[in-house]
């Protein structure tokens, strides 16, 4: 049995809250939890435990909605027993302290992290033909935004990183451009300096600036330095690419549909 099979059958928490099951089978789960702490103690019965019952289950529903019917028997197990401090007697205020013990417990807590946990590994990882759309849709989004001169923004890197992988970038658009790619990052480390209206910020900006003229001189550019002018540099590579499907009127959507194929072969 695999791990999360065995965290989906062990866990309580991955079971309907009590909010989403008939109150029949809350009372019953209550009045068969009950009346085991009253046989574990080997207290008397009492002759009509109805309004006790009643009384637990109504608490239930309004106040720990939380709960799971698989919880009740584990909580009133372990406050008998004293695990979540004194109590005196079997009543309701008892039994309710019980429930607030539990839910505020140690094990508790780890069911919780658990059932995250297996949400997260249970999300279902995007397709190939998933992955292919999403990227597409981008692609035209950044073609759409050069045409009316918008910068690409935040998904520039990923466009460029999908069109060059599936070699649609030809070479001539990325021949030459790390000098210029440095040039940009120098202006706009200093159009950015010269905007800042915050004195420490600007104060920081300019010594960044001043290390990397320094270490440009020195040819002994750091290496976030240089990923960051490569950054800066497929941006431009980018832009002089759609540029060029622009100035020739190239359906852009047409070309990446033509790699479908390629792409899904590579990602399947």
């Amino acid at each position: 049995m695999s791990n999360i099979v065995k965290i989906q059958n062990d866990n309580p928490l991955l079971k309907p809250n009590v909010l989403a099951v008939v109150r029949s089978e809350l009372f019953n789960a209550v009045n068969a939890s009950i009346a085991k702490c009253y046989a574990d103690l080997n207290f008397k019965v009492p002759e009509d435990p109805t309004y006790l019952v009643n009384e637990v289950t109504d608490s239930i529903l309004k106040n720990y909605p939380s709960m799971r019917l698989q919880e009740i028997p584990e909580a009133f197990a372990k406050g008998i027993r004293e695990e979540y401090g004194k109590y005196f007697g079997l009543c309701v205020i008892s039994f309710e302290k019980f429930i607030e013990g539990y839910l505020a417990s140690e094990d508790r807590l780890k069911l919780v992290e658990q059932k995250n946990r297996l949400l997260i590994e249970e999300k279902t990882e995007p397709t190939a033909e998933d992955k292919f759309m999403t990227a597409k849709a981008l692609c035209i989004q950044a073609y759409e935004n050069v045409k009316v001169n918008r910068p690409i923004g935040l998904t520039a890197l990923t466009v460029f990183t999908f069109l060059n992988n599936l070699e649609m970038i030809d070479k001539e658009f990325k021949a030459g451009i790390m000098k210029n790619a440095l040039d940009l990052v120098i202006q706009d480390k200093e159009l950015e300096a010269s905007f800042c209206t915050d004195i420490n910020r600007r104060r920081i900006l300019n010594a960044e600036l001043e290390l990397l003229r320094d270490n440009i001189a020195k040819d002994i550019i750091t290496k976030e330095q240089y990923a960051e002018v490569v950054k800066t540099a497929k941006r431009i590579a980018l832009n002089n690419y759609l540029r060029n499907l622009i100035m020739d009127d190239t359906d852009l959507a047409e070309l990446v549909e033509a790699k479908r194929e390629i792409y899904l072969s590579g990602n399947g």
